[in-house]
């Protein structure tokens, strides 16, 4: 604060000075310039007023008598000047030192002007408070780095302090690997998914081969996709894999991870290698019961699914009979040539259809059918879901993935339970907006 204030102070000087040196030189250029010149003048007048006395005596037109009493007269006007010069020159001297003392006035004056705004508005507070921060929260980043327990002090620190401190070292020091991951986890506690993921992106990107780092991220990327594995997670948790094929924590997200994807049998399949090692670990009890659970779970969803085949196989499966049309406003902006698909899919969780029927554009209404029969495999069936979409899409490249650009219409929420009781269901879907 002290040498914040010091700064400010040397810079208000140097801005007065800046502002004030060239009027003041530039007024006493001006003075000097001006008494030189009077000079001169009253000096070049005398001078030629006494060389025409002096041709008018020898032309006779003016005596001696007269040229003496001309010249005194003369002299005695020059000399009245003098007293004007002399005050002038006083005038002046008070003129400089009523100048120079305004502008040390105005030296001394506008610096202390800012130092007491800055004073008065400035939220000291808050920066005291923030380098307290960092010297209180520098041991407890120490004592985590080592490995430690952090010793408790007397004031009470939330994570958003830590989260804060922790912010500025890691700038400080952005090869430390454990500072990043340090920051992403205090993001995750925050519940601050995108900062939390750039932190901890930030950790494995400095220390790949760290498998805190992988984990953390890999972990961190599941539960940001509501529990379900996506490409780069299971590329992190199988790269884990390689390195040590019983590697427990691995298996276990990999088993947890497939699950809630929907994806069973290799869910099953790493969860009973986690048995295997856990059992051969000598692991306690609660923990291997967990996993039976959870391999009884995977088997469960499995006989659900082959269920569903059977029902298929045997007519009973459920069909749910689709009307598309399109809204006027759009009704000019596709082609003939264009794609249209018609597709179901969970209402919650994997995107993956249900049921899909592809076809050329025509005229509208379109009137279909969708049941198991389009089932793209026999996990995934119309009939064993709890609640679904249908949409209709209309793309011009025939891309399987909506991309920018496509036509679109949904329908609500579809209960397939009561579909089944009633043996199916007919609805309505109008394509209506274009994919940004």
């Amino acid at each position: 604060m002290l040498l914040l204030s010091l700064v400010l102070c040397i810079m208000a000087i140097a801005a007065t000075v800046v502002l004030v040196r060239p009027l003041f030189v530039k007024d006493i250029a001006k003075c000097e310039e001006l008494d030189v010149s009077r000079d001169s003048v009253n000096s070049v007048v005398f001078q030629d007023r006494l060389k025409e006395l002096d041709c008018e005596v020898e032309n006779g037109t003016l005596t001696l008598d007269e040229f003496e009493l001309l010249k005194i007269e003369l002299s005695k006007g020059l000399l009245g000047d003098v007293p004007n010069l002399e005050g002038s020159a006083v005038q002046g001297e008070n003129g400089k030192f009523s100048r120079l003392a305004s502008i040390v006035g105005l030296i001394v004056l506008l610096p202390s002007l800012s130092l007491g705004v800055y004073t008065l508005n400035a939220d000291t507070s808050t920066v005291g408070d923030w380098l307290q921060l960092r010297v209180e929260m520098e041991p407890v980043f120490s004592a985590l780095q080592a490995g430690e327990k952090p010793q408790r002090t007397n004031v009470d620190r939330s994570v958003g302090d830590f989260v804060t401190a922790l912010q500025r070292k890691a700038q400080e020091n952005p090869e430390d690997a454990s500072l990043w991951h340090m920051l992403g986890m205090g993001y995750m506690q925050m519940k601050a998914g995108e900062e939390a993921e750039q932190a901890l992106r930030r950790a494995y990107r400095v220390d790949p081969e760290n498998l805190v780092y992988r984990f953390a991220l890999a972990q961190l990327l599941i539960n940001l996709d509501q529990g379900r594995l996506e490409a780069e997670s299971e590329r992190l948790l199988l790269g884990a894999l390689n390195k040590n094929r019983e590697n427990p924590q691995a298996l276990a997200m990999l088993g947890m991870g497939y699950f809630f994807s929907e994806k069973y049998e290799p869910s099953l399949v790493y969860w009973q290698r986690l048995l295997t090692l856990s059992i051969k670990q000598n692991a306690p009890q609660e923990k291997i019961d967990l996993i039976n659970k959870s391999i009884a779970a995977a088997r469960n969803r499995l006989a659900q699914g082959e269920l569903a085949v059977i029902e298929y196989e045997n007519g009973n499966a459920v069909r749910v009979d689709v009307t598309v049309n399109i809204s006027s406003e759009l009704s000019a902006q596709y082609n003939p040539s264009d794609t249209l698909f018609i597709y179901a899919q969970h209402a919650k969780g994997p995107k993956m259809p249900l049921a899909v029927i592809r076809q050329p554009v025509s005229a509208f209404p379109v009137k279909v059918s969708l049941s198991d029969e389009q089932a793209m495999t026999p996990q995934f069936t119309l009939s064993s879901a709890n609640s679904v979409i249908v949409k209709a899409r209309i793309s011009a490249t025939s891309n399987a993935i909506p991309t920018s650009g496509d036509l679109q219409g949904e329908s609500e929420v579809i209960d397939m339970i009561v579909v089944r009781e009633n043996g199916g269901a007919s609805l309505d879907v109008t394509i209506s907006s274009r994919l940004p």
